[in-house]
């Protein structure tokens, strides 16, 4: 795989909002408003089309095409500003000329001309609180582009930063998801054991001292995962089972169907439950 690597402006946001320049190219120490700001905007056509600074990026030769190629597909580009990572494209395309902007895009009342086009689920901008890691080596002059491979320092070290991110991020969506797991369990028990009391629905035993009142569990009609994040919780989604009711109803091709799981145990054995 191949790398690029630019130095653009460091914007609070690179969609054309609330930007706050702190200049460290040329045009940004002039005051102009620097082309790469709608680098992480989607076009019209569902990609986003990429501006590298001072028309960088165009030597295909050095990113492992023929001479006179017109694209090099499969290019990561990264972006720093004073040496700090601020976003970054995978699998993208690098064209040998630039393109104007499907769009018709300006910046600063000109035309905005791009030479790197990505489909938005390869595109990731750090937000300006996040963006806390300088790249090392820290590539030396004012370059405008760089070009890279596995063997550079910085590419060896932008691999490790993305392989720390992505253990992070699914450690943090374990975390989350564990804790709104037991969160909503939680509330969906004392929402069921309110409405229905400590009493199977199936096999009907009931308790009511709290020792063994705790065999009693929530069971979600609807399949726990479905919808996890979205979905309301609603009282006619619960019953309450007992524990050996429960595990035997998820065994049923209809989880929702209690009856069946009744009518199942009436008719292929006694239960061995015996009401109080």
């Amino acid at each position: 795989m191949t790398y690029l690597l630019a130095r653009v402006e460091n914007f609070a946001r690179f969609d054309g909002e609330s930007l706050t320049a702190e200049p460290v190219m040329g045009y940004g120490q002039s005051g102009e408003t620097p082309h790469e700001i709608y680098n992480f905007s989607v076009a019209s056509d569902g990609f986003i089309y990429g501006h590298l600074p001072r028309s960088g990026g165009g030597d295909l030769s050095r990113l492992g095409e023929k001479v006179g190629a017109k694209e090099a597909s499969g290019i990561t580009v990264v972006f720093i500003s004073n040496g700090v990572l601020c976003g970054y494209y995978k699998n993208a395309t690098v064209f040998s000329s630039t393109e104007r902007h499907p769009d018709g895009l300006q910046a600063g009342g000109s035309d905005i001309f791009c030479r790197v086009r990505v489909d938005p689920g390869d595109a990731f901008l750090i937000p300006v609180d996040k963006r806390n890691d300088e790249i090392q080596p820290k590539p030396r002059g004012r370059f405008p582009v760089l070009y890279g491979d596995e063997s550079s320092a910085w590419v060896k070290w932008f691999k490790t930063w993305i392989g720390n991110r992505k253990r992070s991020f699914a450690s943090e969506k374990k975390r989350r998801t564990w804790t709104q797991g037991v969160e909503r369990d939680s509330k969906a028990r004392k929402l069921a054991i309110k409405e229905y009391g400590y009493k199977c629905e199936c096999c009907e035993i009931s308790y009511k001292d709290k020792i063994r009142a705790a065999m009693f569990e929530v069971h979600h009609k609807v399949p726990y995962a479905v919808n996890f994040e979205t979905r309301p919780l609603e009282i006619s989604d619960l019953a309450v089972l007992c524990a050996n009711c429960h595990r035997m109803i998820h065994k049923m091709p209809d989880v929702s169907d209690i009856n069946a799981l009744r009518t199942y145990l009436e008719c292929s054995s006694p239960l061995t439950h015996q009401k109080s």
